[in-house]
């Protein structure tokens, strides 16, 4: 599977449970970034899938950074908080007294700050992101996230999207629009589907995710067959 990839700018990867399809993500990413020597964009429909793929990746030696909505930067920390972004930017200069530093600890002593050091602080946080994603082998985020601003001025020869068939049409094409010209679908479309809640969305076709679309346009699927989570009678 990985080798087929590598040589494709198309690859549809199907895997029913247990045969290793998050493995593969993360070996066939490792592959992309020693070939291509450019920044791959990784991508699921969910939160959980993407810290279990960055975990992953981040096995193989890679530079990654997590990158997390917004909204999502004060919430519990997961195991992968330490390759978020913004958990990088607030330990970019634990040696140091850096003016980013400062302001941040100030802003969160006195819980607000003045216009200028506001100001000061959000343009001493951008120039930090966007180093920091610079640096970066993988960025891994969810495929609506993808369309982040911060991510507005990256470009992405290569991105996987792991979990492929649980992503409605709209959500995988996000990550496709920073300049792809090889893509990875890795799911099953033989198990669950995307979650459409309205019924007219539902019946306007919204329930196929583009990884179904394709088979159905004739691309056939690299299967993984070799089982390893359950007994072999199963």
């Amino acid at each position: 599977a990985v080798r087929s990839v590598l040589g494709s700018p198309l690859s549809l990867i199907q895997g029913p449970p247990g045969t290793g399809k998050t493995v593969t993500s993360a070996t066939i990413v490792y592959h992309l970034a020693k070939l291509t020597k450019g920044q791959i964009l990784v991508c699921a429909p969910s939160n959980i899938a993407v810290d279990q793929l960055a975990e992953k990746i981040s096995l193989t030696g890679l530079k990654v950074v997590r990158v997390v909505a917004k909204s999502r930067e004060l919430l519990p920390s997961s195991n992968v908080e330490h390759l978020s972004l913004h958990y990088q930017v607030r330990h970019l200069d634990d040696r140091d007294e850096s003016e980013l530093n400062k302001l941040m600890r100030l802003r969160d002593e006195l819980g607000d700050l003045n216009d200028r050091d506001d100001r000061r602080l959000r343009s001493l946080r951008r120039t930090a992101e966007r180093d920091l994603l610079s640096a970066a082998e993988v960025i891994c985020t969810t495929c609506v996230t993808a369309g982040d601003p911060r991510l507005a001025s990256f470009r992405f020869r290569s991105v996987l999207v792991d979990e492929a068939t649980q992503a409605t049409e709209p959500e995988a094409l996000i990550p496709i629009i920073h300049g792809c010209k090889q893509l990875v679908f890795v799911g099953d479309h033989c198990q669950l589907g995307p979650v459409i809640t309205d019924k007219r969305a539902a019946a306007a076709g919204l329930g196929q995710s583009m990884f179904e679309r394709l088979v159905a346009l004739g691309a056939r699927p690299i299967r993984l067959t070799v089982q390893y989570r359950m007994h072999p009678s199963l």
